[in-house]
């Protein structure tokens, strides 16, 4: 014992050795408090924040909580047993307060972030709307976070009030707002997108002018993240969704019904007046007498006279029109209380368009592909009982039959 105080001695009368082994004090105080905190500091959390959940399930929040507890409590350990060391130097003490206030405000900030990243994991799991993202706000609390802190550590360094830096800012407004204007104007879009629900996690969207379509994966506060269709990945500005055009699926999936409009073109050569010789043909389809008969307001198809249907304009596209309507409407993947529409657009040198207009019972691409190519394989194959033909540009093989008449 007396040994040791002979040494205590001999280094408080040695400048150089009583402030090195202050500091070697200073380096292992910070240092046990900094393992005390990463063995000790998860029960505390758990019992603070997460009273509910088992104490012998190991949490990765806790874990988390906890690391950033201890960074910066040893500071604080450090700073308050400096206060009991004397014979420390006025400019080293000053420097070391310095030190561990600017480590204090870092440290605080990095938790702050902390939980605001845990804040958003907990609301994306828990939150009743998966698809509403407020990843962009997490965004906008972290860049407020980074900025006081930054202004505390300017106070710090200087030794003035943060009043005092906060007012002197002014004059640099204009700069910061240059230098952050992309920032500035991705903040505006995003709070718009966000309060205004136009795009929401999980929306399919297509931008024609970029070639994207795809589903929004990530709404961050700059970037937006689509996933194409083809598995490629895109991040377009947040402030393009506000200027650029762009469209969203998402209410067609809502409405739980999903649109065909989707034409053929018919040979107008092969459009005629309804003839008995004709009909004969197409009385033999089911369900065509059902249109027929409204057609002819009730008369016996076999009874009327050829010069009634070229009186009442019925020709066989007429027919064949009336008949698709009520032959979609029968089918079960075909949505009955929207628009069921069967009609014919303008001419073009590539015949007459016959464009069918209708709503499909199932929002899935697969299901709806499949409903419009059956769709259309059923009117190429039936409209030759009709006398009708569709045009197509003549091909290789057609000229060769020609010649082989001739």
């Amino acid at each position: 014992m007396a040994y040791l105080n002979s040494l205590l001695t001999f280094i408080e009368r040695n400048p150089v050795l009583s402030v090195g082994f202050n500091i070697i004090l200073l380096v292992i105080s910070g240092m046990v408090a900094h393992f005390m905190c990463k063995f000790l500091l998860i029960k505390v959390v758990r019992k603070a924040f997460f009273a509910s959940h088992k104490q012998d399930v190991p949490l990765e929040k806790d874990r988390r909580i906890a690391e950033k507890l201890s960074n910066f409590i040893p500071v604080i350990i450090v700073y308050y047993v400096l206060q009991f060391m004397p014979n420390m130097p006025a400019s080293l003490v000053a420097a070391i307060n310095t030190i561990c206030g600017i480590l204090f405000f870092v440290f605080l900030s990095i938790f702050f972030n902390e939980m605001l990243d845990i804040v958003n994991n907990s609301y994306l799991r828990k939150a009743k709307r998966k698809n509403h993202s407020i990843k962009g706000y997490i965004q906008i609390g972290k860049i407020l976070i980074h900025i006081i802190a930054a202004i505390m550590i300017l106070a710090v360094m200087s030794n003035k009030s943060p009043a005092i830096i906060i007012s002197s800012l002014g004059a640099v407004a204009a700069v910061l707002m240059l230098v952050f204007q992309h920032t500035l104007l991705s903040l505006v879009a995003n709070v718009q997108v966000s309060s205004n629900d136009v795009l929401q996690l999980g929306d399919w969207i297509e931008m024609p002018d970029k070639n994207l379509s795809g589903e929004v994966t990530d709404i961050a506060l700059h970037t937006i993240t689509i996933r194409n269709w083809d598995n490629t990945i895109s991040r377009i500005p947040t402030k393009n969704f506000l200027t650029e055009t762009y469209t969203n699926w998402q209410a067609m999936f809502s409405s739980g019904a999903r649109r065909i409009m989707r034409s053929t073109n018919i040979d107008q050569h092969s459009v005629n007046f309804l003839s008995q010789e004709m009909l004969a043909p197409m009385l033999a389809i089911r369900g065509v007498n059902e249109p027929l008969t409204r057609l002819l307001d009730g008369r016996d198809p076999t009874g009327v006279a050829d010069s009634w249907f070229i009186d009442n304009g019925l020709t066989n596209l007429t027919l064949f029109r009336h008949y698709l309507m009520s032959w979609l409407a029968e089918r079960t993947d075909i949505v009955k209380d929207m628009y069921i529409v069967v009609r014919t657009l303008k001419p073009s040198p590539a015949g007459i368009p016959l464009e069918i207009y209708c709503f499909t019972s199932s929002t899935l691409w697969m299901e709806y592909e499949n409903t419009q190519s059956a769709i259309f394989e059923y009117i190429t194959a039936i409209a030759g009982q009709f006398s009708l033909r569709l045009y197509q540009y003549p091909a290789g093989h057609d000229f060769w039959r020609l010649s082989q008449k001739n």
